[in-house]
């Protein structure tokens, strides 16, 4: 499919990567996982791979990003939940190891907003890293 015009999708909301993904910073994968490896007495890893390759996307919002724009990606995100309290969401995101998007079910990982100062009545945050990680189950 190639590139589309954007990196990263959560259900509906397509994140605007001019204004809430730092330059630089966009890093999606798909994770290789298997069913319980093991390693025989040569040294050998035994490895059976399964078919999911669980989504990883991680970015950083730019520097002196404002109280009301944080807000804004927020509440974005979370309109699209389909788990709130799990953070759970639909994910499409673009992964240059495919060049393609991948779409998965996944949810936001924690995350530490951390204040840069305040000016003007305005709170402004340094980067903050947001991760979203897919390969989780739905019933």
């Amino acid at each position: 499919m190639a590139y589309s015009g954007f990196l990263l999708k959560v259900g509906n909301y397509t994140v605007p990567t001019n204004k809430f993904i730092r330059a630089e910073s966009y890093s999606a994968y798909v994770n290789m996982q298997d069913l319980d490896p093991w390693t025989d007495a040569n040294g050998y890893v035994h490895r059976e791979a399964v078919d999911l390759k669980a989504l990883k996307v991680e970015f950083e919002t730019p520097a002196m990003l404002t109280d009301r724009e944080l807000t804004e990606l927020l509440q974005n995100i979370q309109a699209n939940y389909t788990i709130p309290k799990a953070r759970q969401c639909i994910v499409t995101a673009y992964i240059p190891e495919y060049d393609d998007y991948v779409t998965q079910t996944a949810y936001l990982s924690d995350f530490t907003p951390q204040m840069y100062g305040t000016y003007g009545g305005v709170i402004h945050y340094n980067p903050i890293r947001l991760s979203f990680i897919g390969g989780v189950y739905r019933d």
